[in-house]
């Protein structure tokens, strides 16, 4: 089933003339931004990390968002999955890195080349990756990073200040840094939502509180009836809600997928992933960001 018809499916599947109305706005390419505002949000505790699902109406959103909290010892950071050589890892979906990394929670993370459902594919990373002090990938510069250096504090940075004049690396801005990955366009900026593309998609973000203790990850169901996706700065005001200072976009469309660990030790997707128009098909993506606890909880 192509997207196309998934759209026409969904538009005569309901009978809301607003919701109708956006979706044919938003087919017709005459979208634009719109004001969110999030709901009471019921957050479930799994130790150092919560979770939490929202339903937007104007614009009609599904959203899950997850709060880590980095200061507790607890939490083990995890990038991944290993390079076959510098700037390439082997495609994985993020259900089966959460698996074999034993995560708690994990998100998709950089852009790569191309895309498929297949595990196990070649793929070219688009900006950097670290893992644990080791470099990766190299910096993309017209693009953004989020960076988790030793002190286990998290920013959001421009890869092109990861760059030295003349495009070499600049290892002292590295120094500090344990673990980054590569997303798009920063979509908040102290406190502040910004973005100019007023395209929707599915969404994949990480947030940053103010004083890079906390780390928000952030996934938008897109491409449905009842989820239409967000526009960049929707995504950053989503973003700024739910307690982030600065944010960024990671890759997103059909590689969205934002994945849990039950207190009873099952794993699931929590959004619902589109690739190739075909509803909850998870794509095989490149790097994923990820956390574990250690111990009990």
């Amino acid at each position: 089933m192509n997207t196309c018809f998934l759209w026409g499916l969904c538009l005569l599947s309901f009978s809301s003339c607003t919701t109708v109305r956006i979706g044919t706005e938003i087919l017709s390419g005459r979208d634009r931004d719109r004001q969110i505002t999030l709901p009471p949000l019921s957050w479930q505790d799994l130790g150092p990390i919560r979770y939490a699902s929202g339903r937007i109406s104007n614009p009609p959103l599904l959203f899950w968002a997850a709060a880590v909290n980095l200061e507790d010892p607890a939490i083990q950071v995890l990038v991944g999955p290993e390079p076959v050589e510098y700037g390439v890892v082997p495609s994985i979906k993020v259900s089966t890195f959460a698996e074999s990394y034993n995560c708690i929670i994990a998100i998709n993370a950089n852009p790569f080349d191309r895309v498929s459902d297949q595990e196990g594919e070649a793929r070219q990373l688009v900006g950097i990756a670290m893992a644990e002090g080791r470099l990766m990938a190299d910096p993309a510069p017209r693009y953004g990073a989020l960076l988790i250096d030793s002190d286990r504090r998290a920013r959001i940075v421009s890869q092109k200040d990861l760059l030295l004049h003349d495009g070499a690396i600049d290892w002292g801005a590295l120094e500090k840094v344990r673990f980054a990955v590569g997303g798009f366009f920063p979509v908040l900026h102290e406190g502040l939502a910004q973005g100019e593309r007023k395209i929707r998609y599915p969404r994949s973000a990480v947030g940053v509180s103010r004083d890079g203790k906390t780390l928000y990850l952030l996934a938008v169901d897109g491409r449905l009836l009842d989820s239409i996706g967000t526009t960049e700065m929707e995504t950053g005001q989503i973003l700024a809600d739910l307690g982030a200072w600065d944010g960024l976009l990671l890759d997103g469309g059909g590689s969205t997928s934002l994945v849990i660990q039950e207190k009873d030790g099952t794993r699931r997707v929590l959004n619902h992933p589109i690739h190739e128009g075909t509803l909850n098909r998870e794509r095989a993506v490149a790097t994923c960001l990820g956390f574990s606890i250690s111990g009990s909880w």
